[in-house]
């Protein structure tokens, strides 16, 4: 077996033997899943699921499913970064990628520290 093999293979059993979170989080997914399967669509689902909550009026749920929000973001952003690092098509959407994850940490940063200045 040649160089390139081995590494290739080891590569793979690299990626396969991480858990799903940790391939995510690490940017092994393409740019494309990862902003539009995980970070659209996800958190338009994480939106929708925090209504319930909100509707409970209960302080408690409210905070928890808040800081799931927020944890789901971090890993979201964190693995839309990563992935565009890893990017290997068009430089144009690696960065544009970048520049969205930037403005979403503010945003969301600011909405946390709105939230517990309250």
């Amino acid at each position: 077996m040649n160089n390139l093999s081995t590494q290739v293979m080891s590569n793979t059993n690299e990626t396969s033997s991480k858990g799903f979170i940790k391939q995510l989080i690490d940017g092994d997914f393409s740019l494309a899943k990862t902003y539009w399967l995980y970070g659209v669509l996800g958190s338009i689902v994480m939106n929708l699921l925090l209504i319930f909550p909100m509707m409970s009026e209960s302080l408690s749920l409210i905070v928890i499913a808040g800081l799931m929000s927020v944890a789901y973001a971090v890993i979201v952003l964190t693995a839309i970064w990563n992935s565009a690092s890893k990017h290997t098509g068009s430089k144009f959407w690696s960065v544009m990628a970048k520049i969205i994850v930037v403005f979403n940490s503010l945003y969301l940063l600011s909405t946390v520290v709105l939230l517990f200045s309250i």
